[in-house]
């Protein structure tokens, strides 16, 4: 069996035998041609290059030399003191900076800048540090407005007092102007007003602490969903609003004599009463279900017979649903 498996597959032709012995031959020799190649290559003879070097040399013996270490910055001239403030663009060109940068400052100086201290000069980008750091000794600024930083201005009979800084005091501390013992800087905010929660608007309830329109236009949604609050407590259970929001606004809530929109349970269709908060969709479609078996309810309290409606929930809808005979 294992012959004639043998003779089957593995007998070639002389023209297959040859096939194979040339794709032999051509695989060694694509495996060892890149270290052929670089046999050959690197017993090449080398260019000369006495030529080039010599081209190099005459070239450079033509370039008169410079001192590479000399600083990119403009020879150092002859210092004085000066006021930033004042000082001219020539003035500045006679100090050792550039042209640009001396047009840079007069610039500034002409739209209202103003040096006041001999560090400000570091704040010229275009001036280079180190000539920045030489110039910084010789700052002289005069006719500083020193009543600006101490915060002093004077009567005109002569008496002094401070303004909004104290020189001499270890701390800034307010004090009134021109003598008005009246003035003051920050005013209490009064108190915010107890509103009716069943018939304020918007605008009443962002007068509340920590509610904004946002807050006011959800309250009241909330309110005309329900057909008004029985009790100052329900508004904690607008959505959204945190608790220490609603116990900060509770004392400045009450109930008037408004009344409640209440729904007949016998008469109300059921996306009516779906859209109630307390009663949603499934106890909507309970309600509707029970009145269409038992003939419609004869007492609000038959709705303890639902599954859905425990002792809490009961509490909560009794005051909006009725039933007319």
């Amino acid at each position: 069996m294992w012959k004639s498996f043998v003779r089957e597959y593995l007998r070639f032709s002389k023209k297959e035998r040859y096939g194979i012995l040339i794709l032999v031959v051509f695989m060694i020799g694509t495996c060892y041609s890149p270290d052929l190649l670089f046999f050959f290559q690197r017993r090449m003879p080398v260019a000369d290059s006495s030529d080039l070097k010599a081209a190099v040399l005459a070239y450079e013996a033509g370039i008169p030399k410079t001192n590479n270490t000399a600083s990119a910055e403009p020879a150092a001239a002859a210092l004085f003191y000066f006021d930033p403030n004042a000082l001219s663009m020539g003035g500045w060109q006679q100090l050792g900076v550039s042209e640009r940068t001396a047009v840079t400052i007069t610039r500034y100086l002409a739209n209202g800048g103003h040096f006041r201290t001999a560090a400000d000069l570091a704040k010229i980008y275009s001036l280079p540090p180190a000539l920045c750091a030489r110039l910084m000794p010789y700052v002289r600024i005069t006719g500083r407005r020193e009543e600006r930083y101490s915060g002093r201005y004077e009567k005109a009979g002569g008496d002094r007092h401070y303004g909004p800084y104290h020189k001499d005091s270890g701390y800034h501390n307010f004090a009134p102007r021109n003598g008005d013992s009246s003035f003051t800087r920050y005013r209490k905010k009064a108190a915010p007003a107890v509103i009716d929660i069943n018939t304020a608007d918007t605008l009443a309830w962002q007068t509340l602490p920590g509610i904004g329109p946002g807050f006011a236009r959800r309250i009241v949604s909330f309110r005309d969903r329900l057909g008004g609050f029985y009790a100052v407590e329900q508004v904690g259970e607008c959505y959204g609003l945190a608790d220490s929001v609603f116990q900060k606004i509770q004392p400045f809530l009450q109930i008037g004599n408004s009344s409640l929109i209440k729904l007949d349970l016998n008469l109300t269709d059921e996306k009516s009463l779906a859209a109630h908060p307390y009663i949603r969709y499934k106890l909507a479609h309970l309600i509707v279900q029970y009145r269409s078996a038992h003939a419609g309810f004869k007492g609000i309290a038959e709705l303890r017979a639902l599954p859905l409606v425990d002792e809490i929930i009961y509490r909560k809808i009794e005051h909006y649903i009725e039933i007319k005979h």
